[in-house]
């Protein structure tokens, strides 16, 4: 599977699981339920069944402040939808356009990885910072 698929799937987790207690809830029930009744209509009804228990997961686990269990939602989630995504990459667009009505953005910008450089440095201290490859030569 390519790695901008592995991205969507890793993002449209991740806006599916923040959104599961929210007014959304049956946007995203009712959107999830159609990509797997067209995949794979003998599953469907389990899958909707698991997300109903992802989302009391995702509540009991904001309830108790428990973030790593929430992440393991997400993480659950992105490893279904990545094998959706390898069985049937056309599912794509239909996975964006969930993304993009959650989150108000589209997937690829959401899925690029953001990177927030801070330093602080006194007396005669220099800084070096890269997000890629960087050379220092000191002379």
């Amino acid at each position: 599977m390519d790695q901008e698929l592995t991205s969507l799937a890793g993002v449209a987790a991740a806006a599916v699981v923040q959104q599961l207690t929210t007014s959304a809830w049956e946007r995203i029930r009712s959107a999830v339920g159609e990509l797997w009744r067209r995949r794979h209509p003998e599953r469907a009804e389990t899958v909707l069944a698991e997300l109903g228990e992802a989302r009391e997961e995702v509540a009991e686990a904001r309830r108790a402040g428990d973030g790593q269990a929430e992440q393991e939602v997400v993480d659950l989630w992105g490893a279904r939808l990545r094998r959706l995504l390898a069985a049937d990459p056309g599912a794509a667009d239909q996975l964006r356009s969930l993304v993009e009505e959650l989150t108000g953005s589209s997937a690829p910008a959401a899925a690029q990885p953001s990177v927030n450089f801070q330093a602080h440095a006194s007396g005669r201290a220099r800084i070096n910072q890269a997000v890629g490859d960087i050379h220092v030569n000191e002379r």
